[in-house]
């Protein structure tokens, strides 16, 4: 049997299509206006930021066989900032009519280094509160670091005492081992005095130093991606107009 209804196959060429897609030309201008106007909005009204670091050099030595040590691990000393100084630098801001601090603070430890990074991303406007939220934190920093170096150096003094004492003794001493026990405890005096002069005490090299390039995504980088946009959903939307257009005849035939 034959069906009643009988359906038709409307075959179009790319020329024909390309001239419907020529004929919406407005659309496509619209559809790349549009798009744009949102990327220059996007890039010109995006908040500008950039990188702010301090950089901490932690407080250390130098072993026998003349390899630089920390009094503490960088991974220790960012544990302390992590759990108590920022909190108390946080408070302390926060007390001095500072409503709300406008970033965030990242400590961390570049790898086979006794250095700690300190960052913090804003925009420019933000430096001041930034330069007194990161030197406020060296500050506490450097004196619990103080505190370190100052324990060390007086259990590394009293060692020095007690060994120097048996050296004199050793020296007066008519026993057959004096020579022997001259030579030890020379040597010990000789290594404790030498990480005695090799202590050095923890110090900022840098502070709240602004990062040269912004952060995150470019202006240019906006527009190139918003022109890139534009130029492929045009003929989307061109398409989309032609197809909407297609299908209200269609049902206007039928209706």
């Amino acid at each position: 049997m034959q069906n009643n209804k009988t359906s038709t196959v409307e075959d179009i060429t790319l020329v024909e299509f390309v001239v419907l897609l020529i004929k919406q030309w407005k659309v496509m201008l619209g559809c790349m206006l549009l798009m744009i106007s949102i990327a220059l909005l996007i890039a010109f009204l995006k908040p500008v930021k950039y990188d702010f670091t301090t950089m901490y050099s932690v407080a250390s030595y130098e072993t026998g066989e003349g390899v630089k040590r920390g009094l503490e691990t960088p991974e220790e000393v960012i544990a302390k900032i992590n759990n108590v100084f920022l909190e108390r630098q946080r408070r302390s801001l926060l007390s001095d009519n500072v409503a709300e601090l406008p970033f965030e603070v990242n400590v961390t430890n570049p790898r086979n280094t006794l250095l700690l990074r300190v960052t913090s991303t804003t925009e420019d406007k933000n430096l001041p509160l930034v330069e007194r939220f990161h030197t406020g934190l060296v500050q506490a920093i450097e004196e619990d670091q103080s505190n370190v170096v100052e324990a060390l150096k007086r259990s590394l003094e009293s060692q020095y005492n007690a060994y120097s004492e048996a050296l004199a003794a050793a020296r007066s001493s008519n026993s057959e081992r004096a020579s022997e026990l001259e030579a030890v405890y020379l040597e010990k005096v000789f290594l404790i005095e030498r990480r005695i002069s090799s202590i050095n005490e923890g110090e900022a090299s840098q502070l709240s130093v602004r990062s040269i390039e912004p952060v995150g995504l470019g202006k240019s980088f906006i527009i190139a991606v918003g022109l890139i946009l534009a130029i492929l959903f045009a003929p989307i939307a061109a398409i989309l107009r032609i197809f909407m257009k297609k299908v209200t005849i269609a049902y206007r035939q039928k209706h």
